[in-house]
């Protein structure tokens, strides 16, 4: 399994099997924190640099207020208008993260372009986290997900899952990255103008997804073991 330490999680496409349990066992671990509302020093003398071009509510809180109950601090931006990044200067994202690299120690990016996280990561000396990036991917919110259906269900192979909505949106391309490394069935749900695209149908073939796309919920619901919403 390869070290998290120093590493960029721009996308789930990749990640491996191992490193999702690894993510798990830390979860476990660093959960009555969050559950008992209390605080530790885990993280102290660390800083945390948000990067949020694009609204957020329980994204970037939930990544400030891990920050802050494992004792590091968090500075960074909420609307990148209030800034030169967003203002009339349209600041490039190299010259805000050789900026934002100097003010901490990682730094969370959510951004309404795709791929916008992994343009920040080639320039950034610390690591970047990817909190969402346009029709890209979410790895965060997807990384808790899997590891809520696992505590909720027990196991994640053997599952079925039910996906129903957009399957353009960034939180479907991460979740699917994901159920490849596992024995999951997956059923994707989607009106036409917003099913599956054949280029990530072709992904999902390489990866060896056990995929299928049904027209009504109807026809899945009985056997789905989790419901995935979008």
């Amino acid at each position: 399994m390869r070290s998290f330490a120093g590493r960029d999680i721009l996308s789930l496409k990749g990640f491996e099997r191992s490193e999702y349990f690894r993510v798990f066992e830390i979860a476990d671990r660093l959960a009555p924190i969050a559950r008992n509302r209390q605080n530790s020093d885990l993280l102290a003398r660390k800083t945390l640099v948000t990067a949020f071009y694009q609204p957020s509510t329980r994204t970037r809180l939930a990544h400030e207020a891990a920050m802050l109950r494992l004792g590091g601090s968090v500075t960074g931006f909420s609307d990148a208008k209030m800034t030169r990044a967003g203002d009339f200067y349209q600041e490039s994202i190299k010259d805000t993260v050789h900026m934002l690299e100097y003010y901490g120690d990682v730094l969370v990016m959510r951004h309404f372009q795709q791929g916008a996280p992994a343009e920040a990561a080639r320039w950034c000396s610390i690591p970047v986290i990817n909190a969402g990036d346009g029709w890209g991917e979410h790895p965060t919110q997807v990384l808790t997900d899997m590891y809520t259906i696992w505590k909720e269900k027990g196991r994640l192979d053997g599952l079925k899952f039910l996906l129903i909505g957009d399957m353009r949106m960034r939180t479907m391309h991460s979740i699917s990255y994901a159920m490849s490394q596992f024995d999951i069935q997956a059923t994707y749900i989607a009106p036409p103008e917003m099913s599956l695209l054949p280029e990530f149908k072709k992904e999902l073939d390489g990866l060896n997804l056990n995929y299928h796309e049904v027209e009504h919920v109807d026809q899945a619901i009985a056997d789905a073991d989790v419901i995935y919403m979008e």
